[in-house]
């Protein structure tokens, strides 16, 4: 069986080989501990906000994320799904040839597939996708075997991105990232590998980047932590992607809204250097 060219449906999905991809973090939704009287409308406004700022910006896609559930649940709950199908066809609607994907914390890759199929995402990003995890909620096994047979069920056209060793998650397995990052492509048939630090917003280490991209054989690999107009130069040489989340916000607190300064003088510096 030929492999497919997953740098070319980068290229199909994104319109670029190298794309970079921001985050919209949506406030707390309905159910969760923080919530309170905000309604819909005033969230999904919010979030709204956030992705027209991204595509001004020239951003190639943009994750919507439950950021503000906190405490996650391993899966979500009905009213969850409901309401990130209900921000993300507005977006969708809205914010026209922006390129969107899900993640639904704290790693629910089928709701997240089952949401993005619905409003025409092209692909989820998946925390915790092959290994067992020691996360704050208790342990998580792969999900990498139920989500490829329920893309496969719904013959959906959406990607998996998926994190090795990400931030806040400790694999039992130990042992080190580009094994786990082998893995990930050849058993869990990876579109995207994605390198964090070790912290949300955490820089993420060229040497693990190094060594997931020296390990894999045919899959890109994204900086999806703590990038910057800083450090992205030092990235260009060795990740595929990137992925911008609170180094973009004001102040630096990844709940705070998007500094439109602070990402379009990244995206300023990305044009002239990222792309080249």
């Amino acid at each position: 069986m030929n492999p497919v060219d997953k740098f070319a449906e980068l290229d199909r999905i994104f319109g670029t080989r190298k794309p970079v991809i921001g985050m919209v973090h949506l406030e707390p939704l309905p159910g969760s501990p923080r919530h309170d009287d905000r309604s819909m409308k005033e969230i999904t406004d919010f979030a709204l906000s956030e992705a027209h700022l991204l595509k001004e910006a020239g951003i190639n896609g943009a994750i919507i994320e439950n950021f503000g559930d906190v405490m996650f649940y391993k899966r979500v709950p009905a009213e969850t799904i409901a309401a990130m199908t209900y921000v993300a066809t507005n977006i969708a609607r809205e914010v026209p040839g922006l390129t969107l994907g899900l993640c639904v914390l704290q790693s629910d890759a089928i709701a997240a597939m089952a949401i993005a199929n619905i409003v025409g995402g092209k692909f989820i990003r998946v925390p915790y996708y092959t290994e067992t995890y020691v996360v704050d909620a208790g342990l998580l096994d792969s999900i990498a075997a139920e989500t490829l047979r329920y893309r496969k069920f719904l013959n959906a056209d959406v990607k998996i991105f998926a994190d090795v060793h990400i931030k806040h998650g400790y694999p039992i397995s130990q042992r080190p990232i580009g094994e786990s990052a082998k893995d990930a492509e050849h058993r869990g048939l990876a579109d995207a590998i994605l390198v964090t630090g070790v912290a949300t917003g955490a820089e993420t280490k060229m040497s693990d980047l190094k060594e997931v991209k020296e390990s894999v054989d045919h899959t890109p690999v994204f900086v999806a932590s703590g990038v910057d107009e800083k450090n992205l130069p030092l990235y260009k040489g060795i990740a595929d992607g990137i992925i911008l989340g609170t180094r973009i916000k004001k102040d630096n607190d990844t709940e705070a809204p998007i500094d439109p300064a602070k990402l379009n003088r990244f995206m300023e510096i990305a044009r002239k250097t990222w792309s080249k």
